[in-house]
């Protein structure tokens, strides 16, 4: 990818990491289109990098994600790079109005949704999803994360560690088979460090006040985002702990549950590359 001004589309852009990354790629003079969900954010935000479009929008939500494709489409004919950053974290189980559990639909639908609905625009580009070494197994509990395809809204059960690991770990799937099947794009992960973010506003406050103690600010998490979004060259297909490559776990390269996941997401979403409803 060329150094100078790109065209970037970035979800979850009106809080947190996504808002020190938009003040940040706004201020390297690229092009902007920032997508969130809050419209009280969105316009603060709006304030904040005036040049920037703004896309209020639901996008765990298909409808949310149409509406994200619809604007894109009518202000831009190429996206240089697209940030998937929207996260999610909550201690009880909620679904969408679409009935997805909340972190399945905002960590797995919506990158797979907006991808595939930017795809046409997306050609030689770049695709960065956000990603957490949480991944791995639960913050809280035992064994490594692994699918559960018979739960994945987690009626069953619903731990909010353990569906925030598990939804993240469908992530990283995504993005790795996103990467084979899309040769021509560059598909990166990233875990952005731990992070104190909005992300566990809604659990105890002494919960996220022992996390807050052990993380970083958010403008230092969004270092690394923004330096993959923008670097002239990346590791396709790889997964960063902040700006270096590693291995992430054995059960996000497992080929069978990657293909399975895909087939799954379609009889939710649809046909990945289907045409945006314009």
């Amino acid at each position: 990818m060329s150094t100078g001004e790109k065209v970037i589309v970035l979800v979850g852009a009106t809080s947190g990491l996504g808002r020190q990354a938009a003040g940040s790629l706004a201020a390297a003079g690229h092009r902007l289109i920032l997508v969130g969900r809050d419209p009280a954010r969105a316009a603060r935000l709006g304030r904040a990098v005036p040049a920037a479009h703004l896309v209020v929008a639901d996008v765990a939500t298909l409808d949310g994600v149409e509406r994200v494709a619809r604007e894109v489409y009518a202000v831009t004919d190429r996206v240089d790079v697209l940030v998937n950053n929207a996260g999610v974290m909550l201690p009880r189980r909620q679904e969408t109005a679409e009935g997805m559990e909340l972190n399945f639909a905002v960590h797995h639908l919506a990158p797979y949704s907006v991808t595939g609905r930017l795809l046409p625009l997306l050609a030689g580009g770049r695709v960065v999803n956000v990603n957490s070494e949480g991944h791995r197994a639960p913050l809280r509990g035992d064994g490594p994360a692994r699918i559960d395809f018979a739960d994945l809204q987690a009626r069953r059960a619903y731990d909010p560690f353990l569906v925030y690991s598990r939804t993240k770990l469908a992530n990283l799937l995504f993005s790795y088979e996103l990467q084979r099947r899309n040769p021509e794009l560059a598909v990166v992960a990233v875990h952005p460090g731990m992070v104190r973010t909005d992300l566990g506003r809604h659990f105890p406050r002494i919960q996220v006040a022992l996390v807050g103690a052990f993380s970083s600010s958010a403008a230092h998490g969004a270092k690394p985002v923004v330096r993959l979004a923008t670097a002239p060259d990346v590791q396709r297909g790889a997964y960063y702990d902040r700006f270096t490559p590693i291995a992430s776990s054995s059960a996000s390269y497992d080929l069978e549950t990657a293909a399975r996941l895909w087939a799954e997401t379609e009889k939710l979403r649809g046909p990945f590359a289907a045409s945006p409803r314009l």
